[in-house]
């Protein structure tokens, strides 16, 4: 979760100023497996400060009470991307053929990955960003865009040891 662009003024091409997180919410979209929100934005806001430094802040434009000089509290690497779940399964059938040889194996194999075919989503990564250089809210923010891992697969084969 980042706020785009150099609002800090470090004149950086890299983006690293963070947004606050509001307490008492849940920063993850509980239905994300069919909207592909994964982050819950409503859960997020711009930095604001203290009576202490207020004077001290630049807001954003449009946005009083808010400082874009001033980090958030939404810290670095605090939230966890979407579970990992997997299942592989293999049959294995052997068949001995002691008329040729007393090792001769024919071995039958067939091989399911991802046998649940179970769409595993990566963490919103591309879509990092919650709120422009502006202030104002980046579209896309929070949206999930591609899986971890292929759909089911299902392989045979046929081994032949001697």
């Amino acid at each position: 979760m980042l706020i785009g662009g150099d609002p800090l003024g470090q004149n950086s091409t890299d983006t690293f100023d963070y947004p606050n997180r509001l307490p008492g919410s849940n920063p993850i979209n509980g239905n994300y497996r069919s909207t592909l929100q994964y982050l819950n934005l409503s859960c997020f806001a711009l930095p604001t400060a203290p009576a202490s430094v207020a004077a001290m802040c630049s807001p954003f434009p449009g946005f009083p009470g808010t400082c874009a000089n001033l980090f958030g509290n939404a810290g670095r690497n605090d939230i966890y991307g979407p579970g990992l779940l997997n299942f592989d399964f293999s049959i294995i059938k052997n068949n001995r053929i002691r008329r040729i040889s007393e090792s001769f194996n024919v071995q039958f194999r067939v091989e399911f990955f991802n046998i649940f075919n179970r769409a595993n989503f990566q963490s919103p990564f591309d879509n990092s960003t919650l709120f422009n250089q502006d202030g104002t809210s980046a579209g896309g923010a929070g949206l999930i865009t591609s899986t971890e891992n292929p759909s089911r697969q299902i392989q045979l084969g046929l081994k032949v040891i001697w």
